[in-house]
């Protein structure tokens, strides 16, 4: 009995510990499952989720031979085992299915599996419904107290999985949806034109791959690219604030990397674009601004977006790509990287004029 404790304990211990770097909720649900058919001893495992409207189960996962087939049916809350845990909140220990009248034959006619014994448990966080979990046919016996336990632990677990990953994409649309807004007024107000940040991060991307730069480098390109005119949303009085201005007159345009690598810098997904967007005006040769860098000086993402953001001004003038090759080249060790210069030209002979 001590043996078979401490089994459980490892297993749960084994899937808690993957919780912390969870990527997918997928492979982790059906570890779960296989975990508690294997300490159970039950021949299949499900788990299903509350719609949004919470009146009906939907199911995440379904093992066992027939388990395909019931992924797309669906179970009312207060209907059947499943859907009277989902009701109550409490679970439920059914040793004799087929005799039990809370018992919906439903899935088995349309799966062709046969239920024997249940265990159905409520996934919970805190006091809130997220699903049921189950498992099915017990192989030896009949389901014990010490089994509900054991799958209470592992719903426990799937719930926290299951919380974590919801909130991850919520966190994940917000942010993306935000940033679209974000790069919509940027363009609005650029005077540049709808697209063209996302233009720039187009170009400034290929740039980076072509380097073979890697993901994290790959990212505060990006996000440095797309936001790189950030600075021009800010008020006159922002502009102002942000920044020391020696002159009466706020000059939009050489303030504006200056205030939007301050804007950017306390948001911690942002903060490695940070200097891509404060020096993306800087010259090769020194004479740019805000601080006057050259040459390697100044940091990589900002000369990718400095030679990409040159393109895109130049092809929104009606340039064709042979001249804009030829204006690049007269700015090469001036205003740009000859090495981006080199790198970005076969990229634009790619494109349509």
């Amino acid at each position: 009995m001590e043996e078979k404790k401490l089994e459980v304990l490892e297993k749960i211990f084994a899937i808690a510990r993957n919780l912390a770097g969870l990527s997918d909720v997928d492979t982790l649900l059906k570890r779960i499952g296989a975990t508690a058919e294997e300490l159970i001893g039950a021949e299949a495992s499900s788990v299903m989720l509350l719609d949004d409207d919470r009146k009906n189960l939907y199911f995440k996962l379904a093992t066992g031979t027939r388990g395909g087939v019931v992924q797309k049916m669906r179970i009312p809350v207060g209907k059947g085992i499943a859907g009277l845990v989902a009701q109550q909140k409490q679970s439920l220990l059914v040793p004799e299915a087929q005799k039990d009248a809370r018992f919906s034959g439903d899935f088995d006619k349309a799966s062709g599996f046969t239920t024997r014994s249940i265990l159905a448990v409520p996934l919970l966080i805190g006091d809130d419904l997220i699903g049921v979990m189950e498992v099915l046919n017990k192989k030896e016996g009949n389901f014990t107290e010490q089994d509900r336990d054991i799958l209470e632990n592992l719903a426990a677990l799937a719930a926290v999985a299951i919380n974590n990953a919801r909130q991850s994409e919520d966190n994940r649309n917000f942010f993306s949806n935000i940033l679209e807004i974000l790069v919509e007024a940027i363009d609005e107000q650029s005077g540049y034109g709808n697209g063209h940040s996302l233009r720039v991060a187009q170009m400034s991307t290929a740039i980076a791959k072509e380097l073979g730069l890697d993901n994290r480098q790959y990212r505060a390109i990006y996000y440095g690219a797309l936001l790189h005119d950030i600075g021009f949303i800010a008020s006159p009085e922002g502009l102002m604030s942000s920044v020391v201005v020696s002159t009466k007159d706020v000059d939009r345009e050489r303030v504006h990397p200056l205030v939007g690598s301050e804007m950017i810098r306390p948001i911690n997904i942002l903060r490695e674009a940070v200097p891509v967007v404060r020096h993306h005006h800087e010259y090769y040769d020194g004479s740019g601004y805000p601080d006057g860098l050259s040459g390697e000086n100044i940091p990589l993402g900002a000369r990718i977006v400095a030679v990409a953001e040159a393109a895109d001004e130049m092809r929104k003038n009606g340039l064709n790509i042979d001249r804009i090759s030829q204006m690049l080249n007269l700015g090469r060790e001036v205003r740009f990287d000859p090495k981006i210069i080199e790198i970005i030209l076969p990229i634009l002979s790619s494109l349509k004029d």
